[in-house]
């Protein structure tokens, strides 16, 4: 365990109400996790934040930056003494956290910041985690990985989607929608597979098609792209690693995404083999409406 060698001095905010937690863990400080470390320390200065790191480089720098003030190399040692939780860790590795940490903490809320939710609530149905664990998915990120890409502003006005089993103790509830409401964000409330039917196709699909799109480039041509191309394949500069977990924990809507893009893409080639311009003027239209209509 290492201590924070000084205060943070240079995130500044209105303050927020006086929190009902007194401190809180975050286990993994990647971009998710150290900027919800950086939107607490603005919104609940008095709240102490421990976190875990696997990486003594991760731990170092996190210190460094005053992202949290004790920074361990276990989950259970960040937990102990906290109030509220944050498994801030690819999808894959959420479940099996969230049980240990509940077997460990019987009264910890704990919640996630996971982009997958219906597997999630399915594996812990029925155990004593999930009267603790709200599962949560703040719609905020980057292609960038890494604590040294946390923001404080990060979640600002951002939705944050909670997805209840239905299994959760109310003060859990309470705990997690204060805190989250706290990161800056705008509080979402819907069914788990809903919420993977709908980032299916609002995020992972795209993402997968962002790939897509630069596969199809060689090296020689890449001195002929231009702004279109970067910005359609920004997120495929996004962690290979991460990725792969969030495919195989969305997987069936994710091919129910790919379907219905497949038969757009039908109606697509059909418009541009018979040369039907005004059915691709009226295609293009529908497209440009909906991302002119999408918040920014």
């Amino acid at each position: 365990m290492i201590h924070s060698k000084r205060p943070l001095a240079s995130i500044e905010s209105s303050p927020m109400p006086e929190p009902s937690c007194r401190s809180v863990a975050i286990i993994g400080l990647g971009l998710l996790g150290g900027s919800v470390a950086f939107a607490i320390r603005r919104r609940w200065p008095s709240v102490r934040l421990t976190a875990c790191a696997r990486s003594p480089e991760t731990r170092e720098f996190a210190l460094d930056r005053s992202i949290v003030d004790e920074v361990f190399e276990t989950p259970a040692a960040a937990a102990e003494g906290c109030d509220l939780a944050v498994i801030a860790t690819p999808v894959n590795r959420i479940a099996s956290l969230a049980q240990a940490l509940a077997g460990q903490f019987p009264e910890l809320t704990l919640t996630d910041v996971g982009s997958t939710k219906g597997g999630l609530v399915r594996e812990l149905a029925g155990t004593a985690s999930a009267k603790q664990f709200v599962p949560a998915h703040p719609i905020a990120g980057s292609e960038k990985s890494g604590a040294e890409h946390a923001r404080a502003d990060l979640f600002d006005d951002k939705p944050i989607v909670i997805t209840p089993s239905g299994e959760e103790l109310p003060q859990h509830i309470t705990a997690a929608t204060e805190f989250w409401r706290a990161t800056g964000g705008r509080i979402v409330t819907m069914p788990a597979e809903q919420h993977d039917a709908t980032l299916a196709l609002t995020s992972h699909l795209p993402h997968l098609l962002s790939s897509l799109a630069a596969r199809q480039i060689t090296r020689e041509m890449l001195a002929l792209v231009g702004n279109g191309w970067l910005d359609t394949t920004r997120v495929a500069a996004g962690d290979a690693d991460l990725w792969t977990a969030i495919v195989s924990e969305n997987r069936d809507a994710i091919l129910s995404a790919i379907e219905q893009s497949r038969s757009d893409l039908d109606t697509l080639q059909t418009i541009v083999h018979q040369g039907d311009d005004a059915a691709l003027r009226t295609w293009l239209d529908t497209a440009k409406q909906i991302r002119q209509s999408a918040q920014t």
